[in-house]
């Protein structure tokens, strides 16, 4: 149910298509396209989560596959907008998990995309640049609030990733889930060189962005440089996702270097 409501399929003829563009304009709306909705190829106009609900599946699915082969570690979500899939998670733990004290970990400028000043691809310009994805924190807290699910273990890390990575680093022991949202090729690699040590052997990491993204790049030469090669199983034309299978020891150096390739 309380995936209908997130991805503002409950609303259906209330409910509007926004066109994913990216600018400082009003962004264009159409009439409500179900089958868009179900793979994350529009953006909604009155709920709470833009990955549709081919996506909303997925972390539900991994969520109760970690718990039922006992993968330790808290879930994480870097980029986030107005909360509905970390909403839906905390809901997931607290139906399938609910004395395990898990944490969710809700990652957010709050503000926005970064200006990719670093210009480490091409394709970081310009998501800066577009107020639809600016959703201030107590806009996400309320939605927490309005399912009943905000508590002691959600816990928000407000700023941009290169910023609030090092401290989240030194605060999670370990990760079950890494859900990643960040679209650029720079907010990719704050989150993997910073917390991929800490995803336990069986967890998962979710790439949102994946087909036609920087964060693709980002994650590719990830695995180029410290020699891995994850099965990439898709989840819909736009996301997918990769299942830890061994223990790898990141080259942090890379990361202070920015020398992400070989």
């Amino acid at each position: 149910m309380i995936k209908t409501f997130v991805s503002g399929r409950v609303f259906r003829n209330a409910e509007l298509s926004v066109v994913p563009c990216l600018g400082p304009n009003m962004l264009p709306t159409i009439r409500f396209n179900e089958a868009k909705r179900d793979g994350g190829r529009d953006w909604t106009f009155a709920g709470d989560t833009m990955t549709g609900q081919k996506r909303l599946d997925n972390v539900h699915a991994l969520l109760k596959d970690v718990i039922e082969n006992k993968v330790i570690g808290d879930y994480i979500e870097t980029g986030v907008w107005r909360g509905g899939s970390s909403v839906l998670a905390k809901a997931v733990l607290e139906v399938l998990d609910p004395n395990s004290n898990r944490v969710s970990y809700v990652c957010d400028s709050f503000m926005g995309l970064p200006p990719g000043e670093k210009k480490l691809s091409k394709k970081d310009a310009g998501w800066d640049n577009t107020p639809y994805l600016e959703v201030a924190s107590d806009i996400v807290a309320n939605n927490f609030i309005k399912y009943g699910l905000l508590d002691s273990n959600v816990i928000f890390a407000k700023g941009f990733f290169n910023e609030t990575m090092p401290p989240l680093a030194e605060k999670i022991k370990s990760l079950s889930i890494m859900r990643l949202d960040g679209d650029m090729y720079e907010s990719t690699v704050d989150v993997l060189y910073h917390l991929y040590d800490k995803l336990s052997i069986g967890g998962y990491v979710i790439m949102d962005d994946w087909f036609g993204f920087p964060s693709k790049t980002a994650c590719e030469d990830f695995f180029a440089v410290h020699g891995i090669e994850p099965e990439i199983i898709p989840i819909d034309d736009l996301s997918a996702y990769w299942k830890k299978t061994e223990d790898v020891q990141v080259q942090y150096w890379r990361y202070e270097q920015s020398s992400f390739t070989s």
